[in-house]
């Protein structure tokens, strides 16, 4: 509004100022050549001149004339379309900074969202940085793991070779055991032979010189009186209402019968341990009858089933030698028991099942008093 206004007015006075020819009085500006000066005012259009400023000064240099207002009223349609642009301009500034506050207003909201957003995305940024340490340490733990159970599996399956190769030892030592026990059971029994031989042979011998001394002696009626022994004067040791005594050769030549023969001539049983304090108390007896010798083997009347390991009497005390009994089907005829006896109480000795056609020492025999 105070644009048009300004305009109709400078239209106003143009028109009242260029109507007539009016001469005025003017003196020409120091420096200036009145033939050279341009009649339209100098500078009108550029930045910051002001059109009612030079239409007031007091000296022109130039004869306004009628011819003029053509001119001038074409300085005003151009000054006042001027005025107009600018007004438009001013608006669209108006309107521009509007935009411009909203924008710095949404700029600020997004920029404080944004904010929010920031913190929440550097928290997650924070948990995803935590979160890919734990996989890290994990993947590392799992890595050690599967090494760790790799150089277990390697070490396992190391044992299990060398448990194999042990195994496989353990069958040739048995094999070779059975072999050896093989080869101790035909040696025993070689030695039994040799000495069923040898006794043989002195048997034979003992007949040779029976015959020689009835040849050479002459033949005389003795009448001579057999006294019956007396079963005290065989007991060598008691324990309660049972006597022990000791039958024992210098040669390893009394079979299983053979020794319950020799008890059963003395009316007396081949010894049965039924406790402990029994079985200490014969083994005492028999070593003290080694007379020098190292060790000595007799039977007892104990009898075991290797297929069951069952022993009979049932109510037998059994101690037997690390190693004993022999059981299986291998050894299913070493069904008796002897009593091995060392003179050094130390050394392993005990009881041990054999065929019972091997050959012993001599016997122990129990009789009831």
């Amino acid at each position: 509004m105070k644009i048009s206004i300004v305009f109709i007015l400078i239209n106003v006075i143009l028109s009242s100022w260029c109507q007539n020819e009016v001469v005025f009085h003017c003196s020409p500006k120091s420096g200036c050549q009145m033939a050279q000066c341009d009649p339209v005012a100098v500078g009108w259009d550029r930045p910051g001149s002001n059109i009612d400023e030079h239409l007031h000064d007091k000296e022109f240099p130039i004869t306004c004339k009628s011819k003029g207002s053509a001119n001038l009223f074409n300085l005003s349609t151009i000054v006042s379309s001027n005025i107009l642009d600018i007004g438009l301009i001013r608006s669209e500034l108006k309107e521009l900074e509007g935009k411009i506050d909203k924008n710095v207003g949404n700029v600020e909201k997004k920029d404080s969202e944004n904010c929010e957003t920031c913190v929440t995305n550097k928290n997650q940024s924070s948990e995803y940085i935590d979160l890919r340490d734990k996989v890290v340490l994990q993947s590392k733990q799992i890595t050690d793991l599967m090494t760790n159970y790799a150089i277990r599996s390697v070490a396992m399956k190391q044992l299990e070779r060398r448990a194999a190769r042990q195994s496989v030892v353990i069958e040739e030592l048995k094999t070779d055991m059975g072999k050896v026990q093989e080869m101790s059971d035909k040696l025993m029994e070689d030695n039994n032979k040799m000495n069923e031989a040898i006794s043989r042979i002195e048997q034979k011998l003992a007949e040779e010189n029976s015959l020689q001394l009835q040849i050479t002696e002459p033949t005389t009626t003795i009448q001579t009186t057999v006294k019956p022994t007396s079963l005290l004067e065989d007991c060598k040791l008691k324990i309660g209402n049972i006597c022990y005594f000791a039958v024992v050769n210098l040669l390893q030549n009394v079979s299983y019968n053979e020794a319950a023969e020799t008890c059963e001539r003395r009316k007396a049983d081949v010894v049965l341990f039924r406790d402990e304090k029994s079985y200490n108390a014969v083994v005492n007896y028999t070593r003290n009858t080694l007379g020098g010798r190292t060790m000595t083997s007799i039977w007892t009347g104990i009898h075991i089933d290797p297929m069951t390991h069952d022993v009979a009497p049932a109510e037998s005390f059994v101690k037997w030698r690390p190693g004993f009994p022999f059981t299986g089907r291998v050894f299913k005829n070493r069904t008796n028991v002897y009593l091995d006896v060392y003179s050094n109480p130390n050394r392993f000795q005990g009881m041990v099942n054999v065929h019972p056609t091997w050959k012993l020492f001599g016997v122990i025999c129990e009789i009831l008093v």
